[in-house]
């Protein structure tokens, strides 16, 4: 192995020069967008062995916008690798993906041990436990310690414009050295020696460890992985699809706000009482519902729209109490975000107030006139609806030859308007 090393050395170093290398040059806890599977292991052989447990985890920060590194990478694991073991550097995929050559290093490996020690990463017998995983790197405490080691700001990294890339590492002895690789380095390293490290290690290099995370959704210009679970995959699936894990944050939604107006109401009379919605926006992907409770009774209004800087009104139709009473209403609004309020009605009986009925000689010698009350007469009303609707964006990613279409769409807004009016 150690000829095979320096041979492979001499070989990368023409690459290495060859190459266009791109880097960072554009400068609450998580969700995990991470889903794994894997198999048997199959014998150790004299040219390589794997023992489990021997794992890390590469974690790099990258921009969600244009997908950007911008911190260096880091490799986290419980173990103490060897001090001698060969490694490739802290590269990150996208940076491989972009372009960046294998540089092989002896010695001089860094790591950080986690106090609280990480669940096992690649699986030996089947599906790991990739919920444990999802756990752990999404808890608050992983993201503080990432912020830490990479130096920035834990607010700042998890408002919702930068992400987590993880990638799954194997310290693994092939040809009598220890090697440290994650699932890419492996399938870039096994196609410069010529598929021997598959022949020998595949159980491992081209199974378990790109299989151990890949995503549900796509994210970040990779695809979500539909392929077989439990059996070796090719290094082109395995650049390509495989071998990562993300941690993404939403940047905290905008709570919504209500306005309320008080009503007063006849008794016994179908009624219908509104709210106006606004603060952030609301479509299909994330919608507002709102909610009124009225008399023990919960009124639910669902998929209330609105696009951003602007309001919707959501109103329900009951029928007043017999009896006069003074009512309050209770609204809560859910969705990006929650807000409640509160509606005061007055429920009156007209039968109740009725006009005084003079006689001739009635008097009144300390009688001053009021104001007559300015009650208009309303008898045509206005309103809109929003209506959403999804505006396709296709971008390819990838080569000419190798890549796939994602829809980086959005949501656009039709305003349907209303009108009623009465007469008599």
């Amino acid at each position: 192995m150690k000829r095979l090393f320096n041979l492979f050395l001499a070989v990368v170093m023409i690459f290495s020069f060859t190459c266009i290398q791109v880097y960072a040059a554009n400068g609450t806890g998580g969700s995990g967008n991470i889903d794994g599977g894997g198999g048997s292991m199959g014998d150790a052989t004299s040219h390589g062995s794997w023992n489990p447990g021997n794992e890390g985890v590469r974690v790099t920060v990258v921009r969600a916008s244009d997908h950007a590194v911008v911190t260096t990478p880091f490799d986290l694991t419980n173990k103490t690798p060897s001090a001698g073991i060969y490694h490739f550097g802290k590269v990150s995929k996208i940076q491989y993906n972009n372009g960046t050559g294998l540089s092989p290093v002896q010695g001089g490996y860094s790591y950080k041990n986690p106090v609280q020690p990480m669940p096992h990463i690649i699986s030996t017998n089947g599906r790991n436990n990739i919920e444990a995983i999802k756990k752990y790197f999404c808890s608050e405490y992983v993201v503080k310690f990432i912020a830490e080691e990479t130096g920035m700001d834990y607010d700042t990294l998890i408002s919702g414009e930068y992400k987590i890339l993880l990638e799954p590492i194997a310290y693994y002895k092939f040809e009598g050295v220890m090697i440290a690789t994650t699932a890419t380095e492996a399938a870039l390293y096994d196609e410069v020696v010529g598929g021997q490290l598959r022949y020998w290690m595949g159980s491992l290099t081209a199974k378990n460890l790109p299989l151990s995370m890949f995503l549900e959704t796509p994210d970040l210009g990779y695809p979500a992985w539909s392929g077989p679970t439990n059996k070796n995959v090719s290094n082109s699936d395995i650049k390509s699809s495989l071998g990562l894990g993300i941690v993404r944050f939403e940047e905290q939604p905008e709570e919504p706000e209500i306005s309320t107006y008080d009503y007063e109401y006849r008794t016994n009379t179908e009624v219908i009482t509104a709210v106006e919605v606004s603060g952030g926006q609301s479509d299909p992907d994330d919608p507002v519902t709102v909610r009124f409770h009225i008399d023990g009774t919960t009124y639910t209004v669902s998929n209330v729209y609105y696009p951003d800087g602007d309001s919707q009104l959501a109103w329900v139709r009951w029928t007043t109490p017999d009896e006069p009473q003074d009512m309050t209403i209770d609204v809560d609004v859910s969705g990006p975000g929650s807000a409640q309020a509160t509606i005061h009605c007055k429920i009156v009986d007209l039968d109740e107030n009725p006009p005084p009925n003079p006689v001739a000689d009635d008097r009144n010698d300390s009688f001053t006139p009021s104001p007559v009350p300015d009650r208009p007469e309303k008898t045509s009303a206005q309103w809109t609806i929003w209506d959403p609707w999804w505006q396709e964006y296709w971008v390819w990613h990838g080569d000419d030859e190798d890549g796939y279409w994602c829809d980086h769409g959005w949501w656009e807004f039709d305003l349907d308007r209303y009108s009623a009016s009465l007469s008599a």
